[in-house]
C-alpha cells in the first residue's frame, strides 16, 4: 500500500498527442517521474560498504562499514541509493563566515558527524565512484529507506524531487549534475549534503529545525565549489540559469468570491541546448489545468499537491516536460491555464488580499541563491473583474470597458520589471500629482473583517461586559469610522511627500505613476509602481492610541517612507542574490529614517535610529545578540531555527540602515552649503549605473570607492575593504571611550589632546570617527579620526575657543559611546 500511497502524493498530469509518444528507447516524462517517486531497489546493485570516500569539494563522506544499495536506473540514470551502517561526515568550512555559522549550529569549528542510516539522490557521478571501491553482491528485493525520505521531503517542501527529474532528463548530465546525502546522525537527526552544478555555490550543507508552527531550513554552510570567492559568486546570476523570461501576457479573472483563474503566455528564452524540463515557481494553491507550447502541444507537467491553508508548503513549482529539447537562444511560448482558490482571499465586504507572489508562473526558486530581483520582464496584463469593483496593477492602464457585469483593464509595463502584482475591491479613489508622476490612493470603502471586529467591539461595549471580568477592554472609548477611505487625502500627500525627498537624494522615480492601498496585514510589499501598505498606516492618530498603538511615527511617516523607497531598492536597482537582499531592506530602513527627518525633525530620526541600534543588541530565544548572529551579507540565511522568526528583519533591515548611515555621515560636507552634496552623488550615481538592474555588495562597494573621500581612506588604498569587511562581512559593534583636556593659547587658539580607547572588537578594527565642537548652542563637524588601534591619541590646534568636544554627535557610526 505504501507506492500507491506515496504516487498521489502529486497531481500528475501526462496529456502527449499521439504524434509526440515517444520511442521505446526514450522514456516519456511520466515513465521517468513516477520511478523516481516510485523508485525499486536493484538486487544485484548491493554492496558491503567499507571505507568507502565520497568527495565533493570540501565535503568528505566514509561509507565506514555497512551495505549500500542502488536503485534501478530510468533513462539509462542511476539516481538513488540506501546506505545502512556506520558512517562519517566531515567538513571543514571554506572561510570565517561559514566557520561561524558552523559554530551556531553545531558548536563545531569543524564539522565531524557520524551517521546510521543514510540516502542519496543523484544525476552525477556518483554510481561509478562507489562501484570503483566496492564488489557486489546480492541484495534485497526492497527497502522502504528512499520511499519514505522522499515523502518526508516533500511534507516539507524541499522541492528535491523537481530538481532531480530535471537532472534525470537533461541532455547535458554535466551542466546539471546533482547530488544530495540525506544522512540520519544522532547529534542533529536527518542532516542534508547538497553539491547542485546548477547553483552558484554549489555546496550547502544543514537541516530542517522547527521555526514556530513551521520547518525551516538551517544552511549551515553554503558555499562555491573549487575555492572560488563567494563575493563574487553571483557576479553573473544568470551564469547557470535553464532560461530566462523576456515577457509575460497573462489574462486574469477574478470572481467575487475570490477564485482566480489565469492563462499566463510566457516567453521563454533557453539559455542552452539539449533540455527538456522547466521547472517554475507557482502557488500549490493554484491547479493548473493544461500547458502548451508555441505549436498548441499538450504538454505534461507536475505540480506538488495542493497547500491549500497548511502552515507549510508542499512545494510551490511547476515541472513542465518539452516537447522537443531546447535550442539555446530560441525562444518558446509556454501557455499555462490555472485557477484556484486561496492566491486571492476575500477579507471583508469588498476587501480582497492578493498574495504578493507566485500567482503567475516565475523563475524555479526553491532555495536561496540567485533572487528573481535579479531580472526583469515586460507585462502585459489584463484583468476582469466584477464591475462593482476596481482594480490596480503593475504598469500603464491602457484601456478600460465594461462588459455586462464585468469590467475589462488592460495594463502595459513601460520598462521591463522585476515582479507584477495588482490589488481590487470597493475603492474610494484619490489622485494627485508629484510633477509629472501621478500618485492615486485606492482605499477600501468599508472595513475589512479585522477591522469591523475591532468597530463593533467599540460600538457595542456591553457585548464585551458581557464577557464578564475578565473582558480585555474597558467599554466605552470613541473610536470614530474604521475605514481607510477616511485617509485617501492623507496617503496621498505622504506618499507624494516620500517621492519628492527620495527623488532628491537617490534620483528619478523610475516609473509614470504610484498606486497606494490597504492591505489587512501588518506589513508593506513594495511592486513596481504599487504599494501594497497595512491597515494601521490608514487610521488616524486618534484611532491608533485609541487601539493602544504605540511609536506611532514608526507605523506612519517611516512605514510610509520604508515602503515608497522600494521603488528605488528592489525596483530601480535589483540585487543579484540573497547576499545582496540588505541592499533593497537596509537602504529601505534608511530611506524610512530619512523621512522621518524630514517630516518629523532630526532629533526624531535620531530616537528611531537609536532604537535600531537596540534592535542588535537585543537577545534572541537562545539569548544570542542579534547583531552577532552573522553578517548582513548572510540574508535570509539568518531565518533559522536557532533564532526568532523576527532576527532576520532585526539585523538585516536595521543594521543594512545603519551601514549607509555610516556612510551617509562619512561623505557629510559641512563646507558647502548643501552638506549632504556628497552622498547624495553617491546614491544617484548607484542608482544610475545599475538602472533597472541588479547589483550586487561588491558592486555597491566600487561605487562607495568611486564618491570615497580622503578622511575615508584608513588603509591608504583608495578601498573600502576596511569598512564593508566589518560591517557587512563580518559582526561587532565597537564600543569607544573619549576623554580630552583642553587648553586655550594666547593667539585665541585651542589645543586639544585626548585619547580615544576602542573595546569589543578585535584590535585590527578600524573607524573614521567624526569630532564634533560646540560653543554655545552651535556645533561644528571638524572631521574624523583615524582609530586604526584600540587606543588612539589625538593633539591637535584648533582655531577659537570652544565649550566641548564630543564624538559621534548624530549616531555617526554603529557603536557604543562614552563620553
Amino acid at each position: 500500500m505504501r507506492k500507491p500511497a506515496l504516487g498521489l502524493a502529486f497531481s500528475v498530469f501526462a496529456l502527449i498527442p499521439n504524434a509526440l509518444a515517444q520511442t521505446a528507447t526514450e522514456p516519456s516524462g511520466k515513465d521517468v517521474w513516477n520511478t523516481l517517486w516510485n523508485p525499486a531497489m536493484d538486487p544485484e546493485k548491493s554492496a558491503h560498504a567499507e571505507n568507502v570516500q565520497i568527495k565533493r569539494d570540501r565535503v568528505s563522506i566514509t561509507l565506514l562499514d555497512g551495505t549500500i544499495q542502488f536503485a534501478r536506473p530510468v533513462n539509462n540514470v542511476v539516481f538513488g541509493a540506501v546506505f545502512h551502517g556506520n558512517g562519517r561526515l566531515q567538513v571543514d568550512p571554506p572561510n570565517p563566515i561559514e566557520a561561524r555559522q558552523l559554530r551556531l549550529f553545531t558548536k563545531q569549528d569543524k564539522l565531524d558527524m557520524a551517521f546510521a542510516d543514510a540516502t542519496f539522490s543523484f544525476t552525477d557521478d556518483f554510481f561509478d565512484e562507489v562501484a570503483k571501491q566496492v564488489k557486489w553482491q546480492p541484495g534485497a528485493a526492497s527497502d522502504e529507506l528512499y520511499a519514505n525520505r522522499q515523502k518526508e521531503h516533500e511534507e516539507l517542501g524541499g522541492a528535491y524531487f523537481p530538481r532531480l527529474f530535471k537532472g534525470a532528463l537533461s541532455g547535458d548530465r554535466k551542466r546539471t549534475a546533482y547530488f544530495l546525502a540525506d544522512l540520519k546522525t544522532k547529534e542533529k537527526g536527518w542532516v542534508e549534503v547538497r553539491d547542485d552544478a546548477m547553483q552558484l555555490e554549489e555546496i550547502r550543507i544543514g537541516r530542517w529545525g522547527d521555526l514556530g508552527v513551521v520547518k525551516v531550513h538551517d544552511i549551515w554552510m553554503n558555499f562555491p565549489a573549487g575555492g572560488r570567492d563567494p563575493r563574487h559568486a553571483y557576479d553573473d546570476p544568470a551564469a547557470r540559469l535553464d532560461f530566462l523570461i523576456p515577457s509575460y501576457q497573462i489574462n486574469s479573472t477574478l470572481a467575487d468570491n475570490a477564485d482566480l483563474a489565469t492563462t499566463a503566455r510566457v516567453t521563454v528564452q533557453p539559455r542552452y541546448s539539449s533540455e527538456r524540463v522547466f521547472l517554475f515557481s507557482l502557488d500549490s494553491n493554484l491547479r493548473l489545468s493544461s500547458v502548451k507550447d508555441s505549436q498548441g502541444h499538450a504538454l505534461e507537467f507536475y505540480q506538488p499537491r495542493e497547500q491549500k491553508n497548511r502552515y507549510q508548503s508542499y512545494g510551490d513549482y511547476v515541472a513542465v516536460v518539452l516537447a522537443e529539447p531546447t535550442q539555446a537562444g530560441k525562444n518558446e511560448i509556454l501557455e499555462f491555464q490555472s485557477a484556484g482558490k486561496r492566491v486571492v482571499r476575500k477579507v471583508g465586504d469588498g476587501n480582497y488580499f492578493c498574495e504578493s507572489f507566485g500567482w503567475y508562473p516565475s523563475l524555479f526558486s526553491n532555495e536561496l541563491g540567485v533572487d528573481e530581483a535579479a531580472f526583469r520582464s515586460d507585462f502585459e496584463l489584463n484583468f476582469r473583474n466584477p464591475k462593482k469593483y476596481s482594480l490596480v496593477a503593475t504598469g500603464h492602464k491602457v484601456s478600460e470597458a465594461k462588459e455586462g457585469n464585468q469590467i475589462l483593464t488592460s495594463w502595459k509595463s513601460e520598462i521591463p520589471l522585476a515582479a507584477a502584482g495588482f490589488a481590487f475591491g470597493d475603492y474610494k479613489i484619490y489622485t494627485e500629482k508629484v510633477g509629472d508622476i501621478e500618485v492615486q490612493v485606492y482605499a477600501n470603502n468599508q472595513p475589512d473583517d479585522l477591522l469591523k471586529s475591532i468597530q463593533n467591539a467599540f460600538d457595542n461595549p456591553l457585548g464585551q461586559l458581557a464577557g464578564g471580568p475578565d473582558s480585555s477592554r474597558a467599554p466605552g472609548a470613541a473610536i470614530g469610522n474604521l475605514t481607510a477611505a477616511s485617509m485617501t487625502k492623507t496617503i496621498g500627500t505622504e506618499t507624494s511627500n516620500t517621492l519628492r525627498v527620495f527623488q532628491s537624494y537617490f534620483g528619478p522615480y523610475p516609473y509614470k505613476q504610484i498606486a497606494v492601498t490597504n492591505i489587512i496585514g501588518s506589513y508593506g510589499q513594495g511592486w513596481p509602481g504599487l504599494l501594497y501598505l497595512s491597515w494601521i498606516t490608514f487610521l488616524d492618530s486618534t484611532q491608533r492610541h485609541s487601539l493602544g498603538i504605540q511609536d506611532q511615527v514608526h507605523l506612519t511617516d517611516f512605514f510610509r517612507g520604508h515602503e515608497s523607497s522600494h521603488q528605488w531598492w528592489g525596483h530601480r536597482v535589483g540585487w543579484k542574490s540573497y547576499h545582496d537582499q540588505w541592499l533593497s531592506e537596509g537602504f529601505a530602513e534608511f530611506s524610512g529614517l530619512l523621512y522621518v527627518q524630514f517630516r518629523q525633525n532630526p532629533k526624531e530620526f535620531l530616537t528611531q535610529l537609536r532604537k535600531e541600534k537596540e534592535l542588535l543588541k537585543m537577545g534572541d530565544i537562545r539569548s544570542h545578540e542579534v547583531e552577532s548572529l552573522g553578517p548582513i551579507w548572510m540574508g535570509q540565511r539568518i531565518v533559522s531555527s536557532e533564532t526568532n522568526g523576527s532576527s532576520y528583519q532585526n539585523l538585516i533591515y536595521s543594521k543594512g540602515g545603519y551601514v549607509l548611515q555610516m556612510l551617509r555621515m562619512m561623505l557629510s560636507d559641512s563646507r558647502n552649503p548643501d552638506p549632504e552634496h556628497l552622498f547624495k552623488d553617491m546614491m544617484q550615481d548607484y542608482c544610475k549605473t545599475f538602472d533597472n538592474k541588479p547589483a550586487s555588495t561588491e558592486d555597491f562597494k566600487a561605487i562607495v570607492e568611486k564618491h570615497m573621500t580622503r578622511g575615508m581612506d584608513l588603509d591608504g588604498n583608495h578601498k573600502m575593504d576596511w569598512f564593508f569587511n566589518q560591517y557587512v562581512y563580518g559582526t561587532g559593534i565597537p564600543q569607544y571611550t573619549w576623554h580630552y583636556q583642553t587648553e586655550a593659547t594666547p593667539d585665541g587658539k585651542t589645543h586639544l589632546t585626548g585619547t580615544l580607547a576602542r573595546a569589543g572588537v578585535p584590535d585590527n578594527w578600524k573607524d573614521a570617527v567624526p569630532l564634533y565642537a560646540h560653543v554655545g548652542e552651535k556645533t561644528f563637524r571638524l572631521g574624523t579620526i583615524a582609530a586604526t588601534s584600540p587606543s588612539t591619541p589625538l593633539e591637535v590646534m584648533i582655531p577659537g575657543k570652544f565649550d566641548k568636544f564630543t564624538i559621534c554627535d548624530n549616531e555617526d557610526m554603529l557603536a557604543d559611546i562614552k563620553q
